[in-house]
């Protein structure tokens, strides 16, 4: 006779509160005030009383930050001790990841590198006044060819990134505001120039933008200036667009040297990493 074979059962691989804070991003503290204030999550619960978690509530709890991060209220996502995830919601739910925003090229140097990542994790977490000291910071502390890197395009993308999710971040037009006078401060230090590549806007909402392209642009060896009146530049005088896509023979072809959007094969942030895309 042979003996008998035992299968052994799988182990259920559990996680500590700590571990499993560091693991979905949220603190110790959020994770017990949920559990006590909507019920949920629901970790088991030692013999001596310590709380576990297993790896799919980490899971679910990694997906739950990134959705409270993004803006949602915690009191509509977990409704009677339960997560409601939004393709179980009435509308569809756009979350703002960042995901260009952090995908931008950084700075060579690693003070300006250091002073965009903490831009970046001001913008995610919709902090205003964290945002407003650390692009006062780069104007500051960056070299003037590391600012457009370092704050100027970050701060225009995590933008755009908020309105394409129907959202806004917190006193938007005074942090665009702030970025153009200091783009101000930036273009009169460069050498004067009696016939610049103009930069015009498409859209009001696009001008922060014609200031850093024309800084990007003149920084690359094409002296350019931002175009701040609603007629064009007169006297054949060429410019380039930049912003949202203008109108088809919005602009005339003999001065028109091309358009620039904010990102893109063609666009302000590829001038910025790569000259040869002003070609």
């Amino acid at each position: 006779m042979t003996a008998a074979s035992t299968t052994p059962q799988p182990q259920t691989e559990t996680f500590d509160i700590e571990t499993t804070s560091k693991a979905c991003g949220l603190s110790a503290g959020v994770l017990r005030m949920w559990e006590l204030r909507y019920g949920w999550p629901r970790p088991g619960r030692h013999a001596n009383g310590y709380r576990y978690f297993t790896r799919y509530q980490i899971d679910e709890l990694k997906r739950m930050s990134t959705l409270v991060k993004s803006g949602m209220l915690i009191s509509r996502l977990i409704q009677d001790g339960m997560p409601k995830w939004p393709a179980e919601m009435c509308e569809p739910v756009k979350i703002v990841t960042l995901d260009a925003t952090k995908a931008l090229p950084a700075p060579v140097d690693p003070q300006a590198r250091e002073l965009r990542d903490r831009l970046v994790d001001a913008l995610h977490t919709k902090n205003y006044g964290r945002t407003f000291e650390l692009l006062q910071r780069a104007s500051w502390e960056a070299k003037m060819t590391d600012q457009a890197t370092a704050a100027w395009l970050p701060l225009l993308v995590a933008m755009a990134e908020y309105r394409a999710c129907d959202k806004s971040f917190p006193r938007e037009d005074a942090l665009l505001s702030t970025a153009r006078d200091h783009l101000k401060g930036l273009l009169a230090r460069l050498p004067a120039c009696e016939r610049p590549l103009w930069v015009v806007p498409t859209t009001p909402e696009d001008t922060t933008l014609a200031y850093v392209t024309a800084l990007v642009m003149s920084q690359r060896g094409t002296p350019a200036r931002p175009w701040l009146w609603e007629q064009l530049p007169r006297g054949g005088a060429a410019f380039v667009s930049v912003g949202a896509e203008p109108q088809a023979d919005r602009f005339p072809k003999a001065q028109h040297r091309g358009h620039y959007p904010l990102q893109g094969a063609r666009s302000v942030v590829a001038l910025q990493s790569d000259p040869a895309a002003a070609t």
